[in-house]
C-alpha cells in the first residue's frame, strides 16, 4: 500500500491534530471527525480532505468493546521507536492551559521525552507524568505555566 507524503505545513498540522483526535476519542464516521477538526481551527476542512488525512495516517476501522466500528491508527503502520530520532521529531505538539502543559509525542516516545525533562530538572517543574504518546507537566506555580512551556519548547528544540 502506497501513502502520499504531506505537502504543506498546514497539512502536517491537520495530520497531527487528526491523529491526536483519533487517539483520544472514538469516531464512528468521517463527519464526526470533520466536525471536531472544524472545532480545532480547520473551519473550512472538507470531507475529501478528512478522507485524505485518514489515508495518509493509515487509519483503519476496528470494532470497539460495544461492537461499533471506529477509526483507529493501524498499529502495523505506527513508527517503531528509534533511538536515533531527534527530540524535535519525537514531539508533535506542546500546549498549555492555565494549570498544566501537555506534550503530545509520536507513538512510543512519551516516556523518552519525560525522561529528558526529568534529566534537566528544571526548577520551574513540579512533576512530570508520561504515557506512551503524551507527557503531562505540572509547573511549580500555575502563575508561570506559560513560562514553563517556553522553557520546555526551548529544551526540546521546538522554538
Amino acid at each position: 500500500m502506497k501513502f502520499e507524503q504531506p505537502t504543506s505545513d498546514k497539512e502536517q498540522l491537520q495530520l497531527s491534530v487528526c491523529q491526536r483526535l483519533i487517539a483520544e476519542k472514538s469516531y464512528l464516521s468521517q463527519e464526526e471527525l470533520r466536525s471536531d477538526l472544524q472545532r480545532h481551527g480547520f473551519s473550512s476542512i472538507s470531507q475529501s480532505t478528512v478522507s485524505r488525512l485518514l489515508k495518509l495516517l493509515g487509519v483503519i476501522k476496528i470494532r470497539n468493546a460495544k461492537g461499533q466500528k471506529i477509526y483507529s491508527v493501524n498499529p502495523q503502520l505506527r513508527p517503531a521507536p528509534n533511538a536515533a530520532r531527534s527530540i524535535a521529531e519525537m514531539v508533535v505538539s506542546v500546549e498549555h492551559n492555565s494549570e498544566f502543559i501537555l506534550i503530545h509525542t509520536a507513538a512510543g516516545y512519551g516516556r523518552a521525552v519525560a525522561r529528558i525533562l526529568d534529566y534537566h530538572a528544571l526548577p520551574e517543574i513540579l512533576g512530570v507524568v508520561a504515557g506512551s504518546s503524551i507527557v503531562w507537566v505540572a509547573p511549580r506555580s500555575v502563575k508561570r505555566t506559560a513560562l514553563v512551556q517556553k522553557q520546555i519548547n526551548y529544551l526540546l528544540m521546538m522554538n
